[in-house]
């Protein structure tokens, strides 16, 4: 694949009229090149503008009123077959399905609308809906058919698919050539909308909320040039709306902009209420070589999210001059990720007392199979035969009982034998129940005291009477039986 810095060498090199030669090419091709290229081209966005002129609060009215109409007592739904195997789903289920395909459809005029504008570079008809759209499904009332299928979360659902289209968008604005003039129009209108509902919001009891942070990507997809993100932090200062909601929105914009001072500060500010931005922030410090920044940042990050940071630190942390930390990074992660290997590092740490006191905690945990591996270690046998005889129907049985084998020879013969006599007994045997067996039986072959014992009761079950071929085959694909 070809690098940012390859392809700059390259196309230094080419003459500029094989580069309009390459141009005119492309957009002979695609007549939404062709638009875009217009509009990238046009000194004032205005002229587009005045194509079409979609308005805001035609939009929200009307999308307002239609979501707030919505018939759901005859909504039409495929009925599933269930004797084909199609998996179960509740009726309500289904029906909520039916539901939010409705409130789609209602939406999907206008999304098919503003991805239309964006492949022609209207980017200022585009997010006219946008902003329209985002309005008008807010504040709607409880929506819900007969059965309540949307049980009082009406808001919730659309809001939920309203991001879907948000993505969408700023998907697709991300795939077209966009001029910086097009761009601070945009970011121009959707903040003296902001600024417009916050002066109505004052007056009014239902008001229209704009929340930042559902506006990230759409500004991430907008902001791609040094002066657009310069203009979007002059906006976002100005409406006062940095916030942890923004965060990622500022990053972004001192990243575009090479910005060291914005980005640090941002990151500080605000990695207390984030993990993703802490990660951010304590690769910066680790590529950077801050040691002390590192380890501030890392106390934090660990305090705030233990299960999320133990390995990071693990593998970043000086283990030495953070001995403490490392610790209990290291604690958090043997505990949480039953991890035998960093078990035996942690050791190490530990006082007897304090490696005790570790074990002892997963003495009731399930699986069991954690809490025998650390019993083995310590050689704790006896502590194993114990949990052994508490779970003698346990699933993984074979991985219990086999460190133990031939230091309770006896007792491990017969809790095999008895184990599977049992089995043997029951109503229903079938393949499954031999191969449950097997993995047992081909213990009794490790217990070098019982190896004649353990022969001739692995015989009596291949030659049992009646013949059993299924559990024959078993018993000689797991080499328990020479014939």
């Amino acid at each position: 694949m070809l690098s940012d810095n390859e392809f700059k060498s390259k196309y230094s090199k080419i003459s500029i009229e094989k580069k309009l030669q390459f141009l005119k090419q492309l957009l002979d091709r695609d007549n939404d090149l062709k638009e875009q290229f217009i509009a990238f081209s046009e000194d004032e966005t205005e002229k587009l503008d005045n194509i079409v002129g979609e308005e805001i609060d035609e939009i929200k009215n009307d999308i307002h009123i239609q979501l707030s109409n919505l018939d759901l007592d005859n909504l039409e739904y495929d009925s599933y077959d269930y004797s084909r195997g199609d998996s179960y789903r509740e009726h309500w289920e289904i029906e909520n399905d039916a539901a939010i395909d409705e409130v789609k459809n209602e939406i999907a005029p206008y999304v098919s609308l503003t991805l239309s504008y964006v492949k022609k570079g209207n980017l200022l008809d585009a997010f006219r809906i946008v902003l329209g759209l985002y309005e008008g499904t807010q504040n709607l009332p409880d929506l819900d058919n007969d059965n309540c299928v949307f049980d009082g979360e009406y808001n919730n659902e659309v809001q939920a698919i309203v991001k879907e289209y948000f993505l969408e968008t700023s998907n697709s604005v991300n795939n077209i050539v966009k001029s910086d003039n097009s761009i601070i129009e945009v970011l121009t209108l959707i903040f003296d909308r902001i600024s417009l509902c916050d002066n109505q919001n004052a007056v009014n009891e239902e008001s229209i909320h704009y929340d930042v942070k559902q506006f990230e990507l759409l500004f991430q997809s907008l902001a791609v040039t040094e002066k657009t993100a310069i203009f979007l932090h002059d906006k976002i200062q100005g409406s006062k709306l940095e916030s942890i909601d923004s965060a990622f929105i500022l990053l972004n914009i001192a990243t575009v902009t090479n910005n060291e001072n914005i980005w640090i500060n941002t990151a500080e500010t605000y990695a207390e209420d984030d993990a993703k931005i802490a990660k951010q922030l304590l690769e910066k410090y680790h590529s950077k070589n801050q040691i002390s920044d590192f380890n501030r940042i890392a106390t934090e990050a660990f305090k705030n999210w233990p299960n999320e940071f133990d390995k990071y630190l693990l593998d970043h942390l000086d283990k030495e001059a953070q001995k403490e930390l490392h610790v209990k990074a290291l604690t958090n992660y043997v505990t949480n990720k039953r991890s035998i290997s960093h078990f035996i590092i942690l050791k190490s740490y530990l006082t007897k007392k304090e490696i005790q006191e570790f074990v002892n905690q997963f003495e009731n945990s399930y699986p069991e199979v954690f809490y025998v591996q650390l019993l083995e270690i310590e050689k704790r046998y006896k502590e194993i035969l114990t949990c052994v005889k508490e779970n003698v129907n346990a699933y993984d049985l074979e991985k219990l009982i086999a460190p133990i084998l031939n230091v309770y020879p006896n007792e491990c013969f017969n809790i095999i034998v008895t184990v599977n006599n049992k089995a043997m007994n029951e109503y229903k045997r079938d393949r499954r129940t031999y191969q449950n067996m097997v993995k047992t039986l081909k213990l009794l072959k490790q217990i070098t005291s019982k190896k004649n014992e353990a022969g001739i009761y692995l015989q009596s079950l291949y030659t049992h009477k009646p013949s059993l071929p299924a559990l024959k085959d078993e018993m000689r694909m797991a080499y328990l039986i020479t014939v």
